[in-house]
């Protein structure tokens, strides 16, 4: 399937193949791509996707530049070798879906839920996790550079050996991560040794 136009309202695309290696600046809003495969799209650039739902589809390959994914529901979207590059995806959730492929470069994940999703020896840089949902989400040797985590939900959200250097925890449960073999730098450790001093951290 080709996208003639550029803007789909409340559209059901489930099933189909998209056979357009490029999308530039298509918008679709409540939109249903259910079991759709995009694995020909080679990129797609400036596009929206309000409300659209990415069950069981295939988003192999494709290197998302300048894309909103705005409350887009993905479970069990396959994510093999998926880029989101500086992508808007406020309020999407990611439930039941294997993240541990896909690479994220930069990008607004604010309110996104990333529970129980796991990540290793990934690198952000960038990404600003404002609000999101990161219960039991797992940040295994990962580098985090610069990335934003103030008021997110982080109950049992682990950085095991993971580098978070420049990352913002001022805004966080602190008493509910895994800091265990983290990187901090001198800011960080100061924000931990404040609850140290409350009685409300204790360390592994």
């Amino acid at each position: 399937m080709i996208f003639e136009s550029n803007n789909y309202t409340s559209e059901n695309f489930s099933g189909v193949s998209i056979e357009e290696p490029d999308l530039t600046r298509k918008k679709f809003v409540k939109c249903n791509f259910d079991e759709s495969d995009f694995s020909d799209v080679d990129t797609a650039y400036g596009c929206t996707f309000d409300s659209c739902s990415f069950n069981s589809t295939k988003l192999n390959g494709v290197k998302f530049t300048n894309c909103a994914f705005l409350s887009c529901k993905f479970k069990f979207t396959d994510f093999f070798a998926t880029v989101f590059e500086d992508c808007k995806m406020t309020g999407s959730d990611f439930r039941e879906t294997d993240c541990s492929i896909i690479d994220i470069i930069g990008g607004d994940w604010s309110y996104t839920n990333l529970r129980f999703l796991k990540f290793e020896k990934k690198e952000f840089n960038n990404v600003r996790f404002w609000g999101a949902d990161l219960t039991g989400c797992q940040f295994v040797q990962c580098k985090l550079k610069e990335c934003e985590f103030n008021q997110a939900i982080v109950q049992n959200t682990s950085f095991l050996k993971s580098d978070i250097r420049s990352s913002s925890i001022s805004e966080l449960d602190i008493s509910s991560i895994n800091l265990k073999q983290t990187k901090l730098d001198l800011k960080q450790c100061v924000i931990i040794a404040e609850y140290l001093t409350k009685g409300m951290f204790s360390p592994e």
